[in-house]
């Protein structure tokens, strides 16, 4: 093989194997993977938020709107749905707060889940201010979530949260 032959080959196997080694390197610390899942979710890129998820079976998830996910078959689906259903998907990232011990990470953290949908020719877009809390375990080098809980930051449009207390009479 000759030299010139030999470098195109280099530069392919480089460029071929840098996608592997930039996700590696996002997942090596916990907030990298967030920040990496929350950027799949918004791209709709279903296999690298598979990479980035435990897929055990009894795994626990809470989603708004009362969804609950028992293992990865159950979010995968709920996920392809949601991907289906969007238009596009915008996920801003407010403020996220990481803590480690050992190889376990929790996080808290605000967002604008911000998703367009088609209405006829136009698209309509909602925003859901979220909270979202979860636990990461580091499994073979790599940050996997485990289990996640998420919220909206503030009521929505349903109502108070809590009912007004019925006048009294004077104080005693």
């Amino acid at each position: 093989m000759t030299c010139r032959r030999l470098c195109a080959w280099c530069a392919l196997t480089l460029f071929i194997s840098m996608p592997t080694a930039a996700i590696s390197s996002e997942l090596s610390d916990p907030e990298s993977a967030i920040r990496r899942m929350v950027r799949a979710n918004a791209e709709k890129d279903l296999p690298t938020l598979s990479r980035l998820m435990a897929h055990d079976t009894d795994i626990i998830s809470y989603a708004v709107a009362g969804r609950k996910y028992i293992g990865w078959t159950e979010l995968e689906n709920g996920m392809r749905e949601e991907f289906i259903n969007s238009q596009k998907l915008e996920i801003p990232i407010h403020e996220l707060t990481v803590w480690t011990k050992g190889d376990l990470a929790w996080y808290a953290m605000e967002l604008d889940y911000i998703r367009y949908v088609a209405e006829g020719s136009h698209l309509k877009r909602t925003v859901l201010p979220m909270r979202e809390t979860g636990v990461l375990e580091r499994r073979n080098g790599t940050w996997q979530l485990l289990s996640w809980h998420e919220s909206f930051r503030s009521a929505q449009s349903g109502g108070p949260l809590v009912s007004p207390s019925a006048p009294s009479g004077p104080a005693q």
